[in-house]
């Protein structure tokens, strides 16, 4: 649909719009027809209809950028020629690699562009998949340069980037009090420290500018370890609505600090994605005490998604149902993923150790991949939780999900349920594209033989609007 707007488009702005048989449109009309074409599917030829045409034909071609890899260099060179076209980027996702070898000056370019992209408000800079060796110079946007967002003037909404968690960062983060998505992907380097106090907007110094607040504090989905957390001691924290907790290779002792932690920026979440990995297979808390330590102030819970890299045992999985059963009574999606990411040390002595077993039954070894055993266990989360509408089974590879059917006529017949293999299944990253109020349309339904994600949105939470990443939301083009 969308190559066919573009093709009516270009056959009747040309100056021979009469060869095809196609009337022209005022321009007006154009500009709104505009907004239904999809980013990716923009054809250059389009800006070469005419010079009238083709400023219209940029505002929104520029609106939303992603740059792909290693051409970081070209889009700052179009955009150091162009400043007009700088103005209208208003999302922008890029790796720090770039189509050659890495020279000085590489950084203060991409410095040099980041100031001219004034109205700018959904930022995402990931690492690049081309890693360069110790001996190499780093790419020019490594997890160290927050430099280049240094005397940028923009005003983000949202921010994902992967640059080490380090006194650079928090400075330059109380500088955009006003983010209401923060997506950390990076490791810390220090210990940072907040300020005691955050200030009033409106507040001053003696120079006139605005005075570094406490960040973070508006921000309704949130993409956090453990150890950003630690920052907010003995201040205000974050009241997240979706919340993506990444607890990897950590301590035992640091995993219950960082579960006890959850218990303050609970108040709001509704959507909670735990993701896990272990140091070793053998010393670890369990996934029910660090959901019992937090779990009586999460009791708006709709959404819960557990990836980790170890199996659970019989025992686990009815303490884990116990958990949910007392304390997340609103339950509607549960995203069961042990076994997601490699084991750490021996998976075979791990697999075959007698707490291996993921059924809330005994089981023997024979059955230990049962695909029975895992449906007995969705229908018991069902039957503990009635708001729960949604089980999904990511566990070492395939991916179902049961739904539960409507009320049958007869209140005697059994309320019927529905599986269905899934054939895109959903990540960890799959928090993005949650709407905490409805969950379950995460998913679309209506599609034969496993139903994909659902299309990527934006979403408003308590009427802030919170826009996806680029890469997720390529067809959230149209303005909230």
């Amino acid at each position: 649909m969308n190559h066919e707007i573009c093709d009516y488009v270009t056959a009747t702005r040309t100056h021979n719009s009469e060869r095809t048989g196609l009337s022209s449109i005022p321009l007006e009309l154009y500009r709104a027809i505009l907004q239904f074409i999809h980013p990716l599917d923009f054809n250059y030829s389009l800006a070469l209809v005419s010079r009238s045409f083709r400023a219209d034909i940029e505002a929104q071609f520029y609106k939303y950028v992603a740059v792909p890899e290693k051409r970081l260099l070209f889009f700052c060179r179009t955009m150091l020629a162009r400043p007009d076209l700088a103005r209208r980027v208003q999302r922008l996702a890029f790796t720090g690699a770039v189509h050659r070898e890495p020279e000085p000056g590489d950084t203060d370019v991409v410095a040099e562009t980041m100031r001219l992209l004034v109205n700018l408000k959904d930022l995402s800079i990931t690492a690049s998949n081309h890693i360069r060796r110790a001996e190499e110079r780093p790419w020019p946007v490594h997890h160290d340069d927050v430099r280049i967002l240094d005397g940028c003037t923009f005003r983000l909404e949202r921010l994902a980037c992967f640059f080490s968690w380090a006194e650079p960062l928090a400075q330059w983060l109380a500088t955009q009090p006003q983010l209401i998505t923060f997506e950390h992907d990076g490791y810390p380097q220090g210990d940072v420290r907040f300020p005691g106090a955050s200030a009033p907007p409106a507040d001053e110094d003696h120079d006139g500018a605005p005075q570094p607040q406490l960040p973070l504090l508006r921000c309704t989905y949130l993409r956090i370890p453990p150890y950003i957390l630690v920052c907010f001691d003995g201040r205000p924290k974050p009241q997240p609505v979706v919340l993506r907790f990444d607890m990897r290779f950590i301590t035992v002792r640091q995993e219950f600090e960082a579960a006890r932690a959850l218990r303050d920026v609970c108040r709001n979440l509704k959507c909670l994605t735990l993701t896990r990995q272990t140091c070793t297979t053998e010393e670890y808390l369990s996934t029910s005490r660090i959901l019992r330590t937090f779990a009586d102030k999460a009791p708006n819970l709709t959404c819960l998604a557990l990836y980790e890299n170890i199996d659970y045992s019989a025992g686990e999985n009815k303490r884990i149902l116990r958990v949910i059963k007392e304390h997340f009574a609103k339950l509607q999606v549960f995203v069961w993923a042990p076994l997601n990411y490699p084991v750490t040390g021996d998976e075979d002595d791990f697999s075959a150790s007698s707490e291996s077993g993921f059924s809330i039954a005994s089981c023997t070894e024979d059955e230990e991949y049962s695909f029975d055993k895992t449906e007995r266990y969705a229908l018991a989360m069902f039957d503990a939780v009635p708001a729960m509408r949604m089980f999904i089974s990511f566990r070492k590879g395939p991916c179902y999900v049961w739904r539960r059917g409507p009320p049958p006529s007869d209140p005697a017949a059994p309320r019927p349920f529905k599986r269905t293999p899934l054939s895109i299944c959903p990540s960890e990253d799959s928090f993005r594209a949650v709407d905490p109020d409805q969950p379950i349309e995460l998913f679309v339904t209506s599609v034969p033989y496993g139903p994909p994600l659902a299309e990527p949105r934006v979403i408003r939470v308590y009427d802030a609007p919170v826009s996806l990443p680029v890469s997720r939301s390529a067809k959230t083009f149209q303005d909230p």
